[in-house]
């Protein structure tokens, strides 16, 4: 059985997200302005950049523009873990319920891409769906990120359960 464009796609957000998720059940206790080195983005920074480009992405798909990022950030600005899991969930509910709307050909339909976008591959538009594909490898890379910062707090993933 062949599964349709929208299974792929929010099969591979929820894959990934349940990675995050694992991530930040072992971030329970630390500083979200720590950073493993001076000059990283701090932990919350991390959980910020995740939940502000795909803000970025959905507002993206939705009008063919987005607010600047700083402003962005700001709003989605968070004091402590649980506000930033609360925030990530939110805008994944909007992204799913964007996706949902959507027919298989919509998503596969071309828009243009934001200069200086690297979602776009180096191309002047691409399919809407990839554009998703992005925010889900956009996703992953920082919660790689993450997975090592713990580390460096002395969590190692290899124990985690």
């Amino acid at each position: 059985m062949a599964h349709t464009l929208h299974e792929l796609l929010t099969g591979r957000l929820a894959t990934i997200r349940l990675d995050l998720d694992e991530a930040l059940d072992q971030a329970e206790g630390i500083d979200l302005e720590w950073a493993p080195a001076e000059g990283m983005r701090t932990l919350g920074g991390q959980i910020l950049e995740i939940a502000a480009t795909e803000d970025q992405f959905l507002q993206n798909l939705r009008t063919g523009s987005t607010e600047p990022y700083a402003e962005t950030e700001a709003r989605l600005q968070r004091a402590n873990l649980a506000e930033y899991r609360q925030v990530l969930r939110e805008v994944r509910e909007a992204t799913l319920e964007y996706l949902n709307s959507r027919s298989e050909e919509d998503l596969d339909a071309e828009m243009a891409i934001p200069d200086g976008w690297w979602e776009g591959l180096g191309l002047p538009s691409v399919p809407r769906a990839e554009i998703v594909r992005s925010l889900a490898a956009h996703e992953w890379y920082h919660t790689g990120q993450i997975v090592s910062y713990l580390w460096f707090a002395g969590r190692n993933p290899y124990d985690w359960q």
